[in-house]
This record gives structure tokens, C-alpha cells and sequence, in this order.
């Protein structure tokens, strides 16, 4: 099941929502939290029994160990075996599931492990393995939240309510497919509020605000966009000989299919939530207005972002720091180990998590050299002293356009479907022959390139558009590039229900169709 499917619209969702109000409103919080569990659970189902096996397993070894660390004393040894133990299990069942690693080390003659294998990557897998990665980690740490939370465990009851309040908080079903990535210390300070389980007006017209967007992002926008980028890339893998403009229109309608894609999800996953009286972390923010990698990567799938600095680049970072200390190793070496390789690693990471692709290998190579690179040109005296002395308009204007070139290629190899097929096009997109037989007519994709990329860099993102009503938990400090006038418009009221109603028939002209969201392959 997915948020464009008009099942999930007109069925699902109202079912939820009528269900989580009226058991909330008799029952209580317990009970409503409960309902969101069940609930993210029949959602889920559609994605194969075997991965909801998968999910429940997850839920109660994560939830087990959290208990089991949290009674422990600090010098109890016990403690940080059953952390490592519960951490080991995420990532072993993630590696196991999501890249079939057995089939790669033993090959088709394995037999049994091989057909275990080749089991379907589980839908969200990514996603709720962060989440309990984190939790646990923060279990482990004692953090304020889990602790208030496990801290008041006694009887079997409470043991059950609370398993159903953590599985509300990993799998509700606007997040569990593709995020946000939330920590509980922003999900359990929202259930614990008065404020919940109230039915607010504005919660419903900013949660279908965000939901007529995002399916217009998706179904209208990226959709249309799709048969372009398909045509491109696929005379690319097998070495076609295409157009130069063609190439380009191709790199650039994937730039906006994945933008919109991304973006549309995100929107929704917002919006949803709202409606159910949370608030989830902003995933998303106009990542093409960045003025470079480094906030690109505080603007595209931030949440991912923060997860992955945590609990990878900053621990690299801070053993190379204290290793180069410790050996008093020269300035270039010290720099390497506490810079160079921990964001090279970072960014490897980053690029395998789409899965086990060696042209998602590439892609981590080059953000990561680029984003090595870009820290150590803005550390400069050089930069520093432009930046104080430049126009910052004209500078962000000059630092944008330096961005995208990088950004498209980088995007157009992350797509293509093998390292050869990637730099073919690129080949394609530099070259000089102009007697390429077309492809396809180059005029509605142009008019749709052209659509595309007006909404991107003239247009307010969706939460500047509702920031009065604070839709969300802001992720990051963005700064806001787009023209000023058009920020804070939106008002509930039957002047912008129309405009959003013309996007939802819109949407749901070309609703038909249902291709999944991009990043539900991830």
C-alpha cells in the first residue's frame, strides 16, 4: 500500500483516523497509540507476511534489549553486551536482508542460505532499523525520554502498553516506508502533551494541505517525468548513441523526478502525521536552492544525515582526532585520518545504503571528495575573506551555479543502471554529435523540465509556505532562498482549499498509474 493509492485515501486513512479519535476518546492514550500500532501493522501487510514477521521480530528483540539495559547499573557488564548484541542484530539483519550478502560469499551453490537470501528486500527495513538503532542507543545512554519511558515498567500490562507505545513511535505508517527518521526524545514529548489526542481543525487542514501537495509533487510531477528519464538512461546502458541535449534533458529530468519524488513522500508523510496530532522532523527542505554539497546534505533527506554523522562520521572523526593526538603525527597525515577518511567512509556509507550497487559506490566517492573538498576551500583565508567582502547574493548566485553541475552528474550516475551506462552518458552530454536519430520528442519534456524546475527555484517549499502554523520539527537551521513574498501565504480558508483541491484532481487524473515512490527501492 502507498499514500497515492486511492485506497489508502478514501479507505485506509479515514478508518485510521475515525478508529485513533473515537478509542482515544473512550479509552484513552494507551488504547490510541495501540490503534496507531495496529493500524501501521494492516498497512504493512500488503509489503508480504514474511516482512511483517521481519518488523514484529525487530520490535520485540529492540524493545526487549532497551528494558534489559535500562535496569542494569552503568558498571554492570552485562549492560554493554546486550547493547552491542541488540545494535549487532540491526545490522546484521539489515546487511542480510537488504544485500544479500550470503548469496554474494557462497554463491549459487549454497542452497538453502541462498534461498533465504534471495528473499525480497523487506519494505522499510532501512528506515526502522535506524529507528531502533538510535532508541537503543539512546537506551544505552540513558536519555531523558527513554528512561521517563522505560523507567515505568512494572507490571505485565504496563510491559504490553508500552510495546505497543514503541511500536507506534517506529512503525506508524506515514514514516515507516521511507522516514523521516525520528528519535524518540521528539516523538514521546508530543504523546506526553495535553495537547494530544485533541482534535484540532488545524491540524486537518494543514495535514491535507501537505498531503494535496505531495501527491501533486508525485503523481503529476515526478511521474510525467519518468518516461524521460527511463528512455535516457536506458540508450545509455547499452551504449546508444544519444543527442547531446537529449543527454542532458535526461540527467535533468531525473534531478527533477527524484526531487519531486522525495519530496512529494516527505510532504505526505508530514501531512499524515498532523492529522494524527504529531509533528515529525522536517526531511526535506529545497535541497537544489543549497549553495554547496555542505548544505545540501542539511536540506536532502536530512534526517538520514544526522543519523549517519552520529553514529559514523563523528565517531571516525573524534578516533582519528584523538589517535593522531596520542602519536603526534604531522598536520597532513592528522588531517587526513580526522577529516579526509572519516568523510570519504561517511559518504561510502551513505552511497551503499541505497544498496549494494557499485555505481552507488561512485556516487559515494564523489560526494564525499566534494564534500572533503568544499570544507577545506570554506576554511580557507581566501573564502573567508571573499565572503565577508562579496555581495552574498551575487556570491550565493555564483556558489549555486558551481553547485549544479557536480550535483547533476553525480545524481545521473547515482541513476544509471551500471558504471559503464553512467559514463556513457556522460560521455553523451559532453559530446559533440548533433546527428543523433531522436529519441523521443524533445517538447514535452522540455515543457516539463521548464514547469519542474520554476517550482523548485521560484516557488516556496511547503512548509515556508505554512511555517506560521509550525507543520513541522525543523531539522536543521536552513536559510530560505526564495522570494519572500510568496513565503507565509497560506491561511486555512475557502480560497486555498480550491487552489489545493485543483491539485488533488490533477493528482488524481494520472492516479491510475501507482509506480511506487523512489526511495521505497532504498
Amino acid at each position: 500500500m502507498i499514500f497515492t493509492d486511492p485506497i489508502f485515501l478514501f479507505v485506509f486513512l479515514p478508518t485510521a483516523l475515525v478508529a485513533f479519535y473515537s478509542i482515544s476518546h473512550f479509552l484513552g492514550k494507551s488504547a490510541a497509540l495501540a490503534v496507531l500500532f495496529i493500524f501501521s501493522i494492516i498497512f504493512y501487510v500488503p509489503h508480504g507476511i514474511n516482512s511483517v514477521i521481519l518488523l514484529l521480530l525487530a520490535l520485540t528483540i529492540n524493545f526487549t534489549a532497551a528494558i534489559s539495559i535500562s535496569s542494569l547499573d552503568d558498571d554492570n557488564k552485562n549492560r554493554r553486551r546486550i547493547y552491542l548484541a541488540g545494535q549487532a542484530y540491526n545490522i546484521i539483519s539489515l546487511c542480510y536482508f537488504k544485500y544479500k550478502i550470503v548469496m554474494l560469499l557462497f554463491g549459487p551453490d549454497a542452497g538453502l542460505m541462498v534461498d533465504l537470501a534471495g528473499i525480497a528486500i523487506p519494505a522499510g527495513i532501512s528506515f526502522y532499523t535506524f529507528h531502533q538503532a538510535a532508541f537503543l542507543a539512546d537506551a544505552y545512554r540513558r536519555e531523558d525520554n527513554v528512561m521517563e519511558f522505560l523507567g515505568k515498567l512494572g507490571s505485565v500490562k504496563s510491559i504490553v502498553a508500552a510495546f505497543f507505545r514503541y511500536g507506534a513511535f517506529v512503525s506508524f505508517f506515514p514514516q515507516l516506508i521511507i522516514g523521516p527518521i525520528t528519535y524518540f526524545s521528539e516523538f514521546n514529548p508530543q504523546v506526553q502533551s495535553k495537547r494530544f489526542l485533541r482534535i484540532n481543525p488545524i491540524d486537518f487542514a494543514v495535514g491535507l494541505s501537505f498531503i494535496s501537495i505531495g501527491m501533486f509533487k508525485k503523481v503529476v510531477v515526478a511521474d510525467n517525468l519518468a518516461p524521460t528519464v527511463d528512455v535516457v538512461f536506458s540508450a545509455a546502458q547499452v551504449g546508444g548513441e544519444i543527442h547531446p541535449l537529449q543527454a542532458w534533458i535526461g540527467a535533468l529530468a531525473y534531478m527533477g523526478q527524484l526531487y519531486f519524488d522525495f519530496s512529494g513522500y516527505s510532504d505526505m508523510a508530514i501531512g499524515l502525521a498532523r492529522m494524527f496530532g504529531l509533528r515529525y522532523p522536517i526531511n526535506f527542505f529545497s535541497p537544489f536552492k543549497a549553495n554547496g554539497i555542505i548544505d545540501y546534505y542539511r536540506r536532502w533527506h536530512m534526517t538520514l544525515t544526522r543519523v549517519i554523522a552520529r553514529f559514523l562520521y563523528t565517531p571516525l572523526s573524534v578516533a582519528g582526532t584523538r589517535y593522531s593526538m596520542f602519536n603526534r603525527l604531522a598536520p597532513l597525515p592528522a588531517h587526513l585520518l580526522s577529516l579526509w577518511l572519516p568523510m570519504l567512509i561517511n559518504f561510502q556509507i551513505i552511497g551503499l545504503w541505497h544498496g549494494a550497487l557499485w555505481t552507488f559506490c561512485v556516487f559515494g566517492l564523489m560526494h564525499g571528495f566534494w564534500y572533503a573538498l568544499e570544507t577545506e576551500v570554506r576554511s580557507t583565508k581566501w573564502y573567508k575573506s571573499i565572503s565577508k567582502t562579496a555581495n552574498p547574493y551575487i556570491l550565493g548566485f555564483i556558489e549555486r551555479a558551481i553547485f549544479f553541475m557536480p550535483l547533476c552528474l553525480s545524481l545521473a550516475m547515482f541513476r544509471s543502471e551500471s558504471v559503464f551506462g553512467g559514463f556513457h552518458l556522460f560521455s553523451q552530454m559532453f559530446g559533440t554529435s548533433f546527428d543523433a536519430r531522436s529519441l523521443f520528442d524533445m517538447r514535452e519534456p522540455v515543457l516539463m523540465l521548464a514547469g519542474a524546475f520554476f517550482i523548485i527555484y521560484c516557488c516556496p517549499n511547503s512548509v515556508e509556505l505554512m511555517r506560521r502554523y509550525r507543520p513541522a520539527i525543523m531539522t536543521y537551521d536552513n536559510k530560505s532562498y526564495g522570494p519572500s513574498f510568496l513565503r507565509g501565504l497560506w491561511r486555512p480558508g475557502w480560497v486555498q482549499a480550491s487552489y489545493f483541491s485543483i491539485l488533488v484532481i490533477a493528482s488524481l487524473y494520472y492516479v491510475s498509474r501507482q509506480p511506487p515512490f523512489l526511495y521505497q527501492g532504498f
